[in-house]
């Protein structure tokens, strides 16, 4: 459920008014401004700095579209910025519908592509480094690997994400995000300290592991 409140700090000597924009009651926005989605150059956007106000700025996502969710994607030129703020979120699709300034806009909000599911998995890595394009991201985040916790990923690190970031023609599953919670996930262990939950397996499938309800087996690339 999605949620937008007002708040006011009012007493003789401070007044401030902040807007809080809730998701099944986790904070997900705050600060003195909200800006409703609004299509933008073909794509339907939202600016959120997910509860930060320290980052003292708004990041820009794309609304996306598949059966009856709306899933938050990054934009595909995320790593052009050293910082990049961003959480995998998915709504009701009347959720949305709700804070639309034109209800009738909500068909314009394009389907959801594999390209999308890429670029949001790609960006739960953490990593960021500033890029030109999210080619050239793909390649230093590769660099940046040193292991993964499977052997034959990790026989051809960059084979393999060659091969995942090269994917088009997949289908996209439903996923029960609760159920993956709770399942073993495939690590990858990045240069920088951090370590990326990437992918999780599931009846002998090995799946990307995207934070929300929506993903596809890889499968094909772990054939030697």
């Amino acid at each position: 459920m999605l949620e937008i409140k007002r708040k006011i700090y009012n007493d003789k000597d401070w007044y401030e008014e902040y807007i809080q924009v809730l998701k099944d009651g986790k904070e997900i926005h705050y600060s003195e401004s909200f800006k409703l989605p609004k299509y933008e150059n073909g794509n339907y956007v939202f600016y959120l700095n997910y509860g930060n106000i320290e980052y003292y700025k708004f990041f820009k996502i794309y609304l996306k579209k598949w059966k009856d969710k709306i899933y938050f994607i990054p934009k595909y030129n995320f790593c052009n910025e050293k910082v990049y703020g961003y959480l995998p979120l998915e709504f009701l699709e009347n959720d949305i519908k709700k804070i639309l300034e034109n209800k009738e806009e909500i068909n314009k909000i394009k389907k959801l592509t594999i390209k999308d599911i890429l670029c949001e998995w790609a960006c739960n890595s953490q990593f960021r480094e500033f890029c030109n394009s999210f080619e050239d991201y793909q390649k230093k985040l590769v660099n940046e690997i040193y292991f993964v916790d499977n052997e034959i990923i990790n026989n051809d690190i960059s084979g393999k994400f060659e091969k995942i970031f090269g994917m088009k023609n997949k289908k996209i599953e439903k996923i029960n995000v609760e159920e993956v919670e709770k399942i073993d996930k495939i690590s990858v262990y990045l240069e920088n300290g951090k370590v990326w939950e990437a992918f999780f397996k599931k009846n002998e499938k090995i799946y990307l592991n995207t934070g929300m309800s929506v993903s596809f087996e890889i499968n094909e690339i772990l054939k030697k």
